[in-house]
């Protein structure tokens, strides 16, 4: 028709700034990424160590920090209290964990991981890597920099979201859903 313009495409930058669909959300885009990358994780883990992904991630947490308490494992995972129970009794059963009072109080306990448990996770490292490096294989240095220091930026901006957000509802999944007090 007479008068009428095509709108250009919105730039990538101002998509993520001013989202208007779902798909040009960041927390969407990202959970999109992890859902579909994440999906050649599971057959990794489940098929050829007989893990979650879950108890995958307490693995590497505890392979690279030995003899942290369950709630701070939780804590580094962003995992409730609860899965991360659950998948710390799954691993004990498996015998890939250990649980150990800690000297002078013998009410806490810390884990590490067993040898066998370090023998899961030195096998399935390497596979997981090699993943991430093909996801980031298009990416020249520059960008690659960029991409990590942005992502350490909005890490921070998110935990320091989470402190300081007092307008959120919360959540009490237990009793069905949203507090209506």
């Amino acid at each position: 028709m007479p008068g009428d313009t095509l709108m250009p495409a919105p730039s990538p930058a101002s998509r993520l700034a001013d989202p208007q669909v779902a798909h040009d959300l960041l927390m969407y885009r990202v959970n999109r990424l992890l859902a579909v990358a994440g999906s050649l994780v599971v057959p990794l883990c489940e098929g050829g160590y007989g893990i979650t992904r879950r108890e995958w991630g307490l693995l590497m947490v505890l392979a690279q920090q030995p003899g942290l308490p369950p709630a701070e494992l939780a804590q580094r995972l962003g995992l409730d209290r609860a899965r991360t129970s659950r998948a710390i009794t799954s691993l004990l059963a498996k015998k890939l964990l250990t649980r150990d009072a800690m000297p002078g109080d013998r009410r806490q306990a810390v884990l590490s991981l067993t040898p066998e448990g370090r023998a899961v996770h030195d096998g399935l490292f390497p596979q997981v890597k090699a993943l991430n490096q093909e996801l980031l294989a298009g990416l020249d240095a520059d960008t690659l920099r960029g991409l990590d220091m942005a992502l350490a930026d909005m890490q921070q901006r998110a935990e320091a979201l989470v402190a300081t957000r007092t307008d959120v509802p919360r959540t009490y999944r237990l009793r069905g859903g949203r507090h209506t007090d």
